[in-house]
């Protein structure tokens, strides 16, 4: 079976804790559980974490797919569970003459550093030689230690934005590798995106997630609806999706500290009924 989570926001829906809570059900339960977060993108700033441990591994990895491959206590190849990974940093404020509109109007394919496409045949990383300038000498010393370390190969930024067109593409096959090698396999969408790649729409059960309360949507329906609207679902928002289709029911969730737990009581249950596992 698979379930395909998607948030109702941009950011800070709750994709990832909603994921772990289930994740640490199913395997109290002793259920085999697979887990995929097809695109992924994190900051060398806010998530240094993630540059640490991606110099560690010799991989761009980001902190999500990092937390439920741990949390799944998963065997599949982390590169695999997370396809394609961007890592961005924010400029120095002295290129922008310190003015915030200009700061936070700079386009993804300008702040982008490094990226990771891994299909099942293999890996390949590549970095932007033109964004290196933008950053301040921190940061920018900073992005060549990992360079140094991930070894990728340049890529001009007229060619990233066909990249960042097609993402779903490129991750298509390791989201269909995964999935046929577990019991349940969730599939995690990135920031309001109503699918990741074309594949994850062939999911039993949709879990639109927003602050407080989860929607579960029958994945037939869901796909239809999105295949209405004429475009890749990737770039398709999961809003314009509801806007179209009714939930088979909505469950509230409780604020908690520790979402790494069963928080989103009774889900799991209602995932597998209705996915009629």
């Amino acid at each position: 079976m698979k379930v395909l989570i998607v948030g109702l926001l941009p950011f800070d829906s709750g994709k990832t804790s909603l994921a772990l809570s289930l994740i640490a059900e199913a395997l109290d339960r002793g259920i085999d559980i697979g887990v995929v977060k097809p695109i992924t993108a994190f900051s060398g700033w806010y998530q240094y974490s993630s540059v640490q441990r991606s110099m560690k591994f010799g991989k761009l990895v980001g902190e999500d797919i990092y937390r439920l491959h741990s949390h799944a206590r998963s065997e599949d190849p982390i590169e695999l569970e997370s396809p394609v990974v961007l890592m961005h940093m924010p400029p120095d404020p002295d290129r922008v003459d310190w003015q915030s509109s200009f700061y936070t109007a700079l386009n993804l394919n300008e702040q982008i550093i490094t990226l990771r496409i891994t299909d099942p045949n293999g890996t390949n990383h590549y970095y932007l030689p033109a964004n290196l300038g933008r950053l301040t000498g921190v940061m920018r010393d900073l992005a060549l230690k990992l360079i140094e370390s991930l070894k990728p190969a340049p890529k001009e930024i007229h060619d990233v934005d066909d990249i960042l067109l097609n993402l779903g593409k490129f991750a298509d096959g390791s989201v269909e590798l995964i999935s046929s090698n577990h019991e349940i396999t969730i599939v995690e969408s990135y920031n309001n995106a109503s699918a990741p790649t074309q594949s994850s729409l062939k999911a039993d059960i949709v879990l639109m997630v927003a602050p407080s309360k989860v929607a579960i949507y029958n994945g037939e329906r869901y796909r239809k609806a999105v295949e209405l609207l004429l475009k890749p679902p990737w770039l398709i928002s999961s809003e314009e999706v509801a806007s179209l289709l009714k939930p088979i029911k909505t469950i509230e969730t409780k604020p908690t500290i520790d979402k790494s737990g069963a928080w989103a009581e009774g889900l799991l249950d209602e995932t597998l009924r209705f996915g009629k596992l």
